[in-house]
């Protein structure tokens, strides 16, 4: 059964792996990114269909009214606030690969998606705001809830986003700056992994604790994370079509590197490439040149 923190989860992937595809020069899949786009149209939809219904309810002065039109609306919150991140984080990574002339174009479809969700973000605080205004025991849990997912969400765009990225899709630029500098993958370098893998059982463990495990719409959401997966260019998958961790990646690629090395000296064109590592090591970096 789809959970709410499958959203959450796909975020963090994608602002793990994200770092990979904007250094290895690999643009997002065009049909996935339409369907991402379309995908996220029709919960859009859902999403302001119901609250357009509940509204009246909320604003009830019976009691049982309002209480039940809370209990249906809180899930459906939930289930916004829970979004978000994949959406902020989706058109991070395109970001950075417009801004590296990898992906000139998968930019502009994510950020109509994030422009959506910043609407639908707007109307679901209004309706927390006079939640917790109003005292309601279920407005408080989702007002930590949304503060939680915006650090988390500024914690991952840290992790591979430029300070022009970061200040235009974190919730705050100066946080996820912060981030950046403790935990990013450039800082952690090969103990990125490990870092990263406590972090993500620490957010699991969080959002199992103070989520809940309910969905008003999960096909849909079942359906943009699916979008978004698709999104991940066929070469970070493995044989069995699942995504391999960070360091098979570095180490797929540096093979890559040595492959390009080996033509490089039967083509006769290895001067130019010895330059380019002695340049290189002249930075007092062991990061490979690609």
């Amino acid at each position: 059964m789809m959970n709410p923190g499958w959203l959450v989860e796909s975020a963090s992937m994608w602002g793990f792996h994200g770092a990979m595809m904007a250094e290895a020069h690999q643009p997002m899949q065009e049909q996935a990114v339409q369907e991402y786009w379309l995908r996220n149209r029709v919960r859009f939809d859902a999403w302001n269909h119901l609250m357009t219904q509940l509204e009246p309810w909320l604003a009830s002065t019976v009691q049982s009214a309002r209480a039940s039109a809370w209990k249906r609306g809180s899930i459906l919150l939930e289930e916004i606030l829970m979004s978000e991140p994949l959406a902020r984080v989706c058109t991070a990574v395109a970001t950075q690969l417009e801004g590296r002339l990898v992906d000139c174009d998968s930019r502009a479809i994510l950020h109509n998606v994030f422009n959506n969700h910043l609407e639908v973000r707007k109307r679901s605080l209004q309706w927390i705001l006079e939640g917790v205004d109003s005292g309601v025991d279920e407005a408080q849990r989702l007002n930590r809830l949304r503060c939680y997912l915006e650090h988390w969400t500024d914690m991952v765009i840290g992790f591979f986003s430029s300070s022009e990225t970061r200040l235009e899709y974190a919730f705050s630029a100066e946080r996820a700056t912060e981030f950046a500098e403790e935990y990013s993958h450039r800082v952690l370098g090969n103990a990125s992994e490990t870092v990263w893998s406590l972090l993500l059982a620490g957010n699991r463990n969080w959002i199992r604790k103070h989520g809940s495990t309910e969905m008003l719409f999960p096909e849909l959401s079942r359906d943009v994370i699916c979008a978004a997966l698709g999104m991940v260019h066929p070469v970070w998958f493995d044989s069995l079509g699942l995504l391999p961790s960070r360091a098979a990646q570095k180490m797929t690629h540096s093979l890559n590197y040595v492959d390009r090395t080996l033509e490089s000296l039967v083509d006769g064109s290895w001067e130019m490439l010895s330059s380019v590592q002695t340049s290189v090591q002249s930075k007092g970096t062991t990061r490979l040149p690609f």
